[in-house]
């Protein structure tokens, strides 16, 4: 290497230390959102229980999620309209060559979610009852049998909302970072507002899961499929199955259809997957297109996320957020 070249290299300032800005907005949402999940379990657990309640957990994700989100859409990008700005969330057309992909995507999430909560007994809460955002539980009340009620806010509407604010503003932020950066940042404060520690390594393959899908399709409304799918498999059959599996003297049997449904799903996705980026790859290599999947590495990961943190708002939020999020889990235990 020749003296002019060290010399630039030396001259060239580490990308670890110029902080980013880009990375303020997403996280600041995130600390809003987790503080008023706190205030929506504080009235949940001690003042009034809203499990009788037919529109609140309706009404607490529009509270807790869609407003935030909207009012940090209008300020990202003010000038635009309605329609521009929700396709500007990652809302596109999607093509029915996904279909398959996305079954196999849903098959996958759901069995490997199911072996990780075994494994790190995030099964012991999933017994207890699908939980929204820490404050809402399904089953509670005069409508635990209102399935059509259920669905609707049990499934389809944390589906819309969660891959809006999560796979659509924070991820499309983050991605002027990093690809990588958005994708690890945006699974792991999705995987926070799960609330529960034992269903933390589920809920992180669930937002990673949720991402490659997002970036495969290039549609955001097919991370909303995968994520409504889970959902359903989460509300209908997740609570029985773990139950089961808590009370069963014998789960031999269960953990080797388990696997056996796993390694199906995972032959199945990733075969799928293979496919489409072959396609991919012929296209970007004629021009086409333009690559999907990021070329990084550990370092260049490590450096883009000390350069989010030091920034000092961003630093800031995220501590918000942590501490937020210790004190829904003790008012949760406390409750």
């Amino acid at each position: 290497m020749s003296k002019n070249m060290k010399a630039i290299e030396k001259s060239t300032p580490n990308v670890a230390h110029i902080p980013r800005k880009e990375g303020f907005l997403p996280l600041l949402l995130a600390a809003v959102a987790m503080l008023i999940t706190l205030i929506a379990t504080v009235i949940d657990k001690f003042i009034y229980p809203f499990g009788g309640d037919m529109l609140s957990p309706a009404l607490g994700q529009i509270i807790i999620l869609l407003i935030p989100t909207y009012l940090c859409i209008l300020f990202l990008s003010p000038e635009k309209t309605a329609g521009e700005q929700i396709k500007a969330l990652g809302i596109g057309k999607l093509h029915a060559q996904y279909v398959f992909f996305m079954i196999f995507a849903a098959m996958f999430t759901v069995t490997t979610s199911l072996l990780l909560n075994i494994l790190f007994y995030g099964v012991a809460s999933s017994a207890k009852g699908f939980t929204l955002l820490a404050a809402f539980t399904a089953g509670v009340g005069e409508y635990a049998v209102n399935y059509p009620y259920l669905i609707t806010v049990y499934v389809l509407i944390p589906s819309i909302l969660e891959e809006a604010v999560f796979r659509g503003v924070i991820f499309g932020e983050l991605k002027k970072i990093s690809l990588p950066v958005a994708i690890v940042l945006s699974s792991l404060i999705s995987a926070l507002f799960a609330f529960t520690l034992g269903g933390l390594p589920a809920a992180i393959f669930c937002g990673l899961t949720y991402c490659f899908v997002r970036m495969t399709t290039r549609c955001l409304q097919a991370s909303m499929i995968v994520h409504l799918v889970y959902n359903l498999y989460a509300l209908l059959l997740g609570t029985n199955v773990s139950a089961y599996f808590l009370s069963s003297q014998n789960n031999t049997l269960l953990i080797v259809i388990i696997l056996a449904a796993w390694l199906v799903s995972a032959s199945l996705f990733f075969t799928e997957a293979a496919r489409l980026y072959k396609e991919k790859a012929e296209k970007v290599s004629a021009g086409e297109e333009q690559p999907t999947l990021p070329k990084t590495s550990f370092k260049k990961l490590w450096c883009d996320l000390l350069s989010v943190f030091t920034f000092k708002p961003t630093a800031v939020c995220a501590i918000a957020c942590a501490a937020l999020y210790v004190a829904i889990m003790i008012v949760c235990a406390l409750g």
